[in-house]
């Protein structure tokens, strides 16, 4: 056999291999031949070459076989990781085909939740307790991808490669699973490194630069996979949200539609001309509680429900602050009280108690509540709806001077108003606008109470059934200050015996307003009477009771005296009249500085410790001197003096 054809011959034979994808192995036999069969060393050469070449090709053709695995796989992996439908399966699936991939021991990842409160950590092929899917604070997790950075990092011995950073979570798993090489990728959502995806074996292993291509291209499809499932989960969150607002307004545009019906049936029943207790029943039934509808003098017209169990007082306070200020008021144990009126006319209240006392009426039902029973009432009022225009007109009358005949009288007495009784009489000032919300709080006021109330000369006077003219003021100051929200002075006095006697109660009450006014107390919340002023009141009320102002002023001292034989009224004189000096006081009453310290903390106790002050120093003084002339006249107090000599 010539030497070309020998050549030729082995060629063929390493063709045929190539062909049959012989094992490597199998490529040395047509070299072993020729030599047994004694071909020239050229020929030789020629073959060996030719097995070279023969096993580059078969090289090249499994590693493009490998590849084109690689590939399929890696199509696979992403249609499997785009399938997915939450970041746990995502992540379990992508260590899985990692380690199938790249034929890892161990393959793990780890990936922040879309609001970087937890580490989703999934691993597979773990001896320890860590295949599957957990949960972690985020930052543990965010230690382990910080420590790695943003690109990928590999290293066939990580704990003796000094170059790879180091993490207490990355090394526990290593020494936990006896890994030697690793291998980790980051994962990419957009710019920001949100997670790792490691590859780890338990034996020494170089990691090719095609191996590390393919395990950030399978990290690249995981990333891509949940950036797309946050997306879903964004997406499908604010689905729920608007499916859940959208919902919620059609429960509420159906209450407010079954409201409006259910109000629109009340006032149907109102104009029916059913009677209170029948209104009262609708009432109950729509609002679902106990009702009581309540008129202009405050009687209760109609109820319908269970028996009233709470606080009388309190109700009454209720009701005639919704009335008075035109405002609904919300008590304990599920009660509701509306003022019920038909522009600024006061009609009466309506009264609820829920069954399910922790909730709210139905605000919008309550109005229409109110005005069906505004209607009902002014469908129902009788005669005696002029009763207040009368009372007040009266009072108007009276104080412009124009004589009252006993016709009139008897009318207003018919009327609850008996000029013959004690009444208080409580006048302020009206300022520039609060004429009409005045005149409004003021005529439920005293309608409710049995009075009469006008706007006479700047002033709003009012006329009250009630013996203690300086409690009634009180009363009113305070209800005025709490509704005009600033301090209310008032002027009072008592009337007794008919139209003239209430023409000087008002006087005297005008008077004791601009007392107050020229002692700089109109910005505070005070009032005064005749009694209240002192002495002022003694010089502007003429023939007030001059005793009872000594009494008043200096009583407690006298009486002390009378008692225990001191002398603590002359140590007083003697105070005042060395200047307020207790040194000179003691002088004067030849007694020890101490005996004078002693007396005036005595004072101090019996007539409280402003007595020093300028006014009742003023006062004290001058009822030292009114008692001294009472005792000198006759053994007696001065003329007028219903108290005993002390």
């Amino acid at each position: 056999m010539s030497q070309d054809t020998a050549t030729m011959s082995g060629v063929v034979a390493y063709l045929e291999l190539l062909a049959a994808r012989a094992p490597r192995g199998a490529f040395s036999q047509p070299t072993t031949r020729a030599r047994r069969s004694g071909v020239p060393s050229r020929v030789l050469e020629e073959l060996e070459r030719a097995k070279e070449l023969a096993l580059g090709i078969e090289q090249r053709i499994t590693d493009l076989d490998r590849r084109k695995n690689e590939l399929a796989i890696l199509m696979d992996t992403a249609r499997d990781l785009a399938e997915q439908e939450d970041l746990d399966a995502l992540l379990t699936t992508l260590v899985r085909r990692s380690r199938l991939l790249l034929h890892f021991d161990m393959a793990w990842a780890l990936l922040l939740d879309g609001q970087n409160s937890q580490c989703i950590r999934a691993s597979d092929g773990a001896i320890a307790d860590r295949n599957g899917v957990a949960r972690q604070p985020a930052w543990e997790g965010l230690t382990a991808i910080e420590s790695l950075g943003g690109s990928a990092v590999r290293t066939s011995d990580y704990l003796r490669d000094e170059t790879i950073p180091r993490c207490d979570q990355i090394e526990s798993v290593v020494l936990e699973e006896g890994l030697t090489a690793l291998l980790a990728v980051p994962l990419y959502i957009g710019d920001e490194v949100v997670g790792v995806l490691f590859g780890g074996d338990r034996v020494p292993r170089s990691y090719t630069a095609d191996e590390v291509a393919v395990l950030s291209t399978l990290a690249d499809h995981g990333s891509a996979a949940a950036k797309w499932l946050r997306a879903l989960e964004y997406t499908h969150g604010r689905i729920a949200d608007l499916t859940t607002d959208l919902d919620r307004l059609h429960i509420r545009d159906r209450a407010r539609e079954d409201t409006a019906e259910r109000g629109r049936r009340l006032i149907e029943t109102a104009l029916s001309g059913v009677d209170a207790s029948a209104f009262a029943a609708a009432v109950s039934e729509a609002l679902g509680g106990s009702v009581w509808l309540r008129g202009e003098n405050d009687e209760i017209i109609a109820h319908c429900g269970r028996r009233w169990t709470g606080e009388e007082e309190e109700l009454a306070k209720a009701t005639f602050t919704a009335r008075a200020e035109h405002r609904t008021v919300h008590l304990a144990d599920g009660v509701t009280v509306a003022p019920v009126c038909v522009g600024e006319e006061d009609l009466g209240a309506l009264v609820l108690q829920r069954h399910e006392v922790h909730r709210k009426p139905d605000a919008a039902l309550v109005r229409y509540a109110v005005q069906a029973a505004g209607i009902l009432a002014m469908l129902n009022r009788s005669a005696e709806s002029a009763d207040r225009k009368v009372r007040d007109e009266a009072l108007e009358e009276i104080l412009n001077g124009v004589p009252s005949s006993r016709r009139w009288q008897r009318r207003l007495q018919r009327l609850g108003i008996d000029l013959s009784t004690r009444h208080a009489v409580i006048v302020t000032r009206v300022q520039v606008g609060d004429r009409q919300r005045l005149s409004t709080w003021a005529s439920t006021f005293v309608w409710l109470r049995g009075g009469a109330k006008t706007i006479h000369d700047g002033h709003l006077v009012l006329l009250l059934p009630q013996s203690d003219a300086r409690e009634a003021a009180r009363d009113v100051m305070q209800r005025l200050g709490e509704m005009l929200s600033r301090p209310v002075p008032v002027g009072a006095a008592s009337a007794d015996g008919g139209p003239k006697e209430l023409l000087t109660a008002y006087q005297e009450a005008v008077v004791c307003l601009d007392v107050l006014t020229v002692l700089g107390n109109e910005g505070m919340e005070t009032l005064a009477t005749v009694d209240e002023l002192g002495f002022l009141g003694m010089l502007l009320g003429g023939s007030r009771d001059i005793g009872a102002f000594v009494e008043q002023t200096i009583g407690p001292i006298l009486s002390y005296d009378e008692q225990r034989s001191t002398s603590l009224a002359a140590t007083l004189e003697a105070y005042f009249a060395a200047g307020a000096s207790p040194t000179y006081a003691a002088e004067a009453l030849q007694v020890h500085p101490n005996t004078v310290a002693r007396r005036l903390e005595r004072i101090s106790q019996l007539l409280g410790p402003d007595w020093q002050q300028p006014g009742p120093a003023l006062e004290i003084q001058l009822a030292l001197r009114l008692h001294k002339v009472g005792r000198s006249l006759r053994g007696n107090a001065l003329p007028g003096s219903t108290t005993e000599p002390h």
